[in-house]
């Protein structure tokens, strides 16, 4: 088998994720990076997100044409696309005459406004297979021409998520995620008197830079340090992406497998998977929530926490468990 993986390409993507484990397993890989071809190297960051709108179908015509340019020449018998956005279909249908099954894993939701286009949703009849972490769409995505839709949960990587038990933990609450209107309101509704880091894009701005209790961090937390970070804060809250839909998402298996303590939005997928070990909140009850968790003896919240790390370590998670499903599916297609 020979996979050309298309995504974005840095530490912690899903193609890079999925590159390492294939090698590992001897299976020949190469990834296309397709957002080489959107960015510019200036030292300006508004010259680069201009030059990027400016040249942005330009460079989406040189995207298909460098694919199609690889398929030929490395040869692949599956391409597996995180997301596909500029993809055009009539560059998929060139590429399935070469008798290649081509997989879509997108971690985002296809009919998400912010994160799809119109080549993406005119390909959705071209896939072989599509797996996703939203099975509680997948009736809608049926009704929409998909044809064979695979339920994939999230995973932890084990080499970037890892538990740092030297951490001393400190009383306060750590969010890490992009801002929206949404997340911004729930911090926001959290109690004065509780201690609160927020690290990710687009906060610099918010409002919550005003409270005397919640510290927004100026930078995007660099792999490296998030078990640090996570493992040394009393609470991580996680806040689910409305626009994607979202049942459950990569922060819920990266901070638990780097040893945090997870408070996460309740509903049915999370309880499925972490079951009576996790900590759920809703809309009415999240500062009754965080005042159980603070109010903790530190035995009994050693327990929950590490009970909640066996919960999720035990069943299965990490990107080698995904990797393995995602191999038995696509071998099935050939049988």
């Amino acid at each position: 088998m020979k996979i050309l993986l298309y995504g974005e390409y840095w530490e912690g993507t899903h193609v890079d994720s999925i590159s390492i484990v294939l090698n590992e397993k001897k299976i020949q890989n190469t990834v296309f990076n397709f957002d080489s071809y959107l960015r510019f190297n200036t030292r300006s960051v508004l010259i680069n997100k201009t030059l990027r709108r400016l040249f942005y179908y330009l460079n989406e015509y040189f995207i298909n044409i460098h694919l199609l340019k690889t398929i030929k020449s490395f040869k692949p018998n599956v391409l597996v696309i995180s997301k596909g956005i500029n993809i055009y279909s009539s560059t998929l249908k060139k590429i399935k005459k070469f008798d290649i099954i081509i997989c879509n894993w997108n971690p985002d939701d296809f009919f998400n406004t912010m994160n799809s286009s119109i080549h993406l949703k005119r390909s959705f009849k071209i896939y072989d297979i599509v797996f996703s972490a939203r099975k509680h769409l997948f009736h809608e995505y049926y009704s929409k021409g998909f044809k064979k839709m695979i339920y994939l949960d999230w995973y932890f990587i084990p080499w970037l998520h890892k538990l740092n038990n030297s951490s001393k933990v400190n009383r306060k609450i750590s969010f890490i995620g992009t801002r929206s209107l949404r997340r911004e309101k729930i911090i926001n509704s959290i109690d004065n008197s509780f201690l609160i880091d927020v690290w990710g894009s687009g906060w610099s701005h918010s409002k919550l830079a005003l409270k005397d209790n919640i510290k927004i961090k100026k930078k995007v937390l660099d792999q490296k340090y998030f078990p640090e970070i996570i493992s040394s804060s009393l609470v991580n809250l996680n806040i689910l992406t409305i626009e994607n839909r979202d049942r459950t998402n990569l922060k819920i298996f990266e901070i638990i497998a780097s040893g945090g303590f997870l408070l996460t939005e309740d509903n049915i997928q999370c309880r499925e998977l972490l079951g009576d070990f996790g900590f759920y909140y809703d809309d009415s009850n999240l500062n009754d929530v965080l005042k159980q968790i603070f109010e903790m003896e530190l035995d009994e919240y050693n327990s929950k926490r590490n009970l909640m790390y066996k919960q999720l370590i035990k069943n299965s998670n990490s990107i080698y468990d995904r990797v393995d499903d995602l191999l038995s599916h696509i071998r099935s297609l050939n049988n």
